[in-house]
């Protein structure tokens, strides 16, 4: 037992208005030092992420510190609060690995007055997942100002991110700009006309800008994916590339566009074509109706073409399905999912939220009516108990009451297990496929194969083939939405 009273302690904070609050590392490591000392648990490790460190950096020690408590056999981890700890769930899932292998391991949150473990109460954990949800929130947010930032500044034409080679950050009127770096944006237009000379390479490029001393900010050399990295960049020509979109951009360009434009030529003229493995819109998706098979697809003159096996003779003699025409037929069924109304459409979502509002509610009613009912057994229990060692009742009147006790609690318990637990998961669900029912018919024909699949495999089941034509049924959930729109479009008037 004694090799279990062991600690780590984690220390964090990530910023510098935190470090001002008084989140510092060293209030932080004392406050938890201290609580490990009173309890007469040595400490054997620390780890600390200050507010300097980067997004991957604080990941790298929290991945550390997973892997000594595992290794180490540390049975006790302290932090602060659970904010300190984790602010996502992917985390808090490894947490909760961790706890689970060995019920003798604890988590102790300081400041929350939490300490979880493998058994502990369901309020106990309850109170981990609101405290995680809070912290989630908070970054979620600090995601949502700064996107809101990063919008700003791309409308203004400045790149919210670190500039490539040849340009430097400076601050102008209070704002943080870009401009050419008068060291590096000569040498890069040098490196854009040299990979023009037909023995160039990108890795010759590389080679070249290894020797001429053009490193990263990490002074590392730039190796072949970094440089072609850095010649597709539409930067240098006064084009802002972010979050996979292009914005014109308010920095002065240092190549010239048709410069650039025949590098871009050179990096892909001659290069042999890439094959490419058939990915047909509705594969692994259709049955055949008359032999239960499910259709394969052959590419032909630019066309996917699809059919069963044809094992039985009546497969044999029907027509060739088209992937073309099936398409049409899957926007057609989309279309009948489109609202005419979106206030209806918002009033059904609202509506959803308010049903399963009740339904939460009332399922917290009776947690609640329950575990009182239990804590009430457990108290007429002891209660008998101490009558029994009091002399008050006999041995076989306890027997009796003790029985009929455990008999309740474990119907209690059983009706506690029973309780739906997903309602609020389902909510979620339906939310995202009643926004999914209205898009989809403008968005399917721009998506990629994959993310046709998966949008019709959300809204439609049991897809079956015959005679070169499609049957296709909605899921239970789409076919309310169907229902409802048809309802909706009568009454305003109008067609689908």
């Amino acid at each position: 037992m004694l090799q279990r009273q062991n600690a780590v302690i984690l220390a964090r904070v990530s910023s510098k208005s935190q470090e001002d609050e008084g989140y510092s590392l060293d209030s932080q490591l004392k406050l938890l030092t201290s609580y490990f000392d009173s309890k007469g648990i040595p400490v054997i490790k620390t780890f600390k992420i200050t507010e300097t460190a980067s997004k991957e950096q604080g990941r790298k020690v929290f991945h550390e510190l997973l892997s000594f408590i595992k290794q180490n056999n540390v049975y006790h981890l302290g932090v602060e609060k659970t904010d300190r700890l984790t602010r996502n769930y992917r985390d808090a899932l490894a947490i909760d690995d961790w706890l689970e292998a060995n019920e003798d391991r604890r988590l102790h949150a300081v400041k929350e007055n939490l300490l979880l473990h493998k058994n502990s109460k369901s309020d106990v954990k309850f109170m981990w997942n609101i405290h995680l949800a809070v912290a989630k929130k908070y970054t979620d947010n600090l995601r949502e100002e700064a996107m809101k930032g990063w919008a700003e500044k791309l409308a203004q034409g400045w790149l919210p991110a670190t500039p490539p080679l040849g340009y430097m950050t400076v601050v102008e009127n209070g704002k943080r700009i870009h401009v050419p770096d008068p060291d590096t944006a000569g040498l890069m237009k040098q490196i854009f006309t040299k990979y023009l000379e037909p023995s160039e390479s990108i890795a010759s490029i590389a080679d070249e800008m290894n020797r001429i001393g053009l490193t990263t900010r990490m002074n590392r050399p730039y190796y072949k994916s970094k440089v072609q990295k850095l010649l597709k960049n539409p930067f240098y020509i006064g084009v802002n590339h972010f979050d996979d979109k292009d914005y014109p951009g308010a920095q002065d360009p240092i190549i010239a566009k048709e410069l650039f434009d025949m590098v871009q030529k050179k990096m892909h003229l001659g290069r042999p074509s890439v094959l490419k493995k058939h990915n047909p819109v509705f594969k692994n998706l259709i049955k055949c109706k008359g032999c239960g098979g499910v259709v394969t697809w052959q590419k032909q003159k630019g066309r996917y073409y699809g059919a069963c096996q044809r094992n039985t003779d009546s497969c044999r003699g029907r027509s060739l399905l088209r992937e073309d025409k099936l398409e049409e037929v899957i926007l057609n069924e989309l279309n009948k999912l489109v609202c005419p109304s979106p206030e209806i459409i918002e009033w059904v979502a609202s509506s959803m939220r308010e049903e399963h509002k009740d339904k939460i509610e009332n399922r917290d009613h009776i947690i609640t009516s329950i575990n009182t009912q239990l804590s009430r057994i457990k108290r007429m229990d002891e209660e008998l108990y101490d009558d029994k060692l009091s002399g008050d009742i006999s041995r076989e009147k306890y027997d009796d009451k003790h029985e009929s006790f455990k008999a309740q609690k474990a119907e209690l318990e059983a009706r506690l297990a029973r309780i739906d637990d997903s309602i609020a998961n389902n909510l979620e669900k339906r939310l995202v496929i009643l926004e999914l029912a209205q898009k989809a018919s403008s968005i399917y024909q721009t998506r990629t194969p994959e993310q046709k699949r998966l949008i019709i495999t959300k809204l439609f089941k049991d897809l079956t083939a015959s005679d070169g034509t499609v049957s296709v049924n909605y899921t239970n959930f789409s076919r309310a939405i169907a229902q409802n729109v048809i309802k909706t479009n009568n009454l305003l008037g109008g067609k689908i």
